[in-house]
């Protein structure tokens, strides 16, 4: 697998950002050249973003083709630029996995870190209690579990990883819509490797077991504590119960999009006396909805929306599971973490 790197001195800054990844830039040039496409499309979560313009360079300079950067804003697989790609013949989405069946000119570039993880698990083993723990990661370290079940291994330490399927391509692969593959196994504590506490505190939530976090980049260690978050959620609800004017919140992103949940919901709040509707956006950003007039909300968009950026809205965000305690069709004794399982990508 090639590095992508920038061959013009003045793009230096764009390919720093990717100093620390690998990009498979030789099988999209080998691609691009061999389909003909004339106009190709560049799409990368705020992350890699900068690298773009170097990217751009190197295929334009390799292929002759001309290229489009999607300007938007971009949060993984579930968010194609659907516009972008019927402006272009080929699209290459940098950064995440495919899921689902998405637009045939899309090609899904994964951005592999580099850093070693050996020695953060070895750390992190000392805080595992068990002898047989569920090992998980994101897209940007899968590459590398061979490497973290093997250290474990030379622990005493039996490391399993949960099977792709439905929204996962690679096992042992978390999702922040998705923790599929934690809760297929067995074990009593899980050890993710990453960087980040929402995927952590995911497998925590939708497992109710332990989870270790061992973050190759800063070299760190840690137990994940879901308390504050779920007093976090708590609290949401208390305030939403307040309300009696709802938006339920619809994403035009072709992962994420859940009509048909949004309209059940719709119904179970009317049916309590509610006024409910339906708001379908991109983007949902916390003027949209004081615009409407809403006192509440219910996302069915990604879990993150309700659950990372709470502290951005004055009115308080719920995700499905929790607006269904609220209106009493689920109880509050074990917290389920809302997860999109079907294989949606609606076009």
């Amino acid at each position: 697998m090639a590095r992508a790197h920038s061959t013009a001195g003045s793009s230096s800054n764009s390919d720093s950002c990717l100093s620390g990844y690998d990009l498979d830039l030789d099988r999209a040039v080998d691609l691009i050249q061999k389909s003909g496409a004339r106009r190709v499309g560049l799409q990368a979560p705020e992350g890699l973003k900068r690298a773009l313009l170097a990217l751009a360079r190197q295929i334009e300079e390799k292929t002759g083709a001309e290229v489009i950067i999607s300007g938007d804003p971009c949060f993984g697989a579930c968010d194609v630029d659907m516009e972008l790609c019927r402006e272009v013949d080929l699209m290459l989405h940098l950064g995440h996995a495919q899921i689902g069946v998405g637009p045939d000119n899309v090609i899904f570039l994964v951005a592999r870190m580099k850093e070693d993880i050996r020695d953060v698990v070895e750390k992190a083993a000392i805080l595992l209690k068990s002898k047989r723990v569920g090992v998980t990661t994101t897209i940007q370290h899968v590459h590398k579990l061979d490497q973290a079940l093997e250290a474990l291994k030379e622990r005493g330490i039996e490391g399993l990883l949960g099977p792709a399927g439905g929204r996962v391509k690679y096992p042992g692969q978390v999702l922040g819509c998705s923790y599929s593959t934690a809760r297929a196994l067995d074990v009593e504590e899980y050890l993710f490797i990453g960087t980040g506490q929402f995927h952590p505190l995911g497998i925590a939530l939708a497992t109710c077991k332990r989870v270790v976090i061992a973050d190759p980049v800063t070299g760190e260690v840690s137990e994940i504590d879901t308390d504050p978050m779920l007093r976090r959620r708590f609290g949401a609800i208390s305030r939403a119960g307040k309300a009696k004017r709802f938006a339920i919140l619809v994403s035009k992103k072709p992962g994420q999009k859940r009509m048909e949940l949004a309209t059940r919901l719709k119904a179970l709040g009317e049916a309590r006396g509610l006024e409910m509707f339906l708001v379908y956006l991109d983007n949902i950003e916390p003027d949209r909805l004081l615009n409407l007039g809403a006192e509440a909300a219910v996302s069915t968009a990604c879990p993150r929306v309700a659950l990372d950026d709470a502290a951005k809205y004055r009115i308080p965000i719920l995700t499905p599971p929790e607006f269904e305690v609220l209106v009493g069709e689920r109880e509050w004794v074990e917290y389920r973490f809302d997860e999109i399982e079907e294989l949606i990508f609606v076009l």
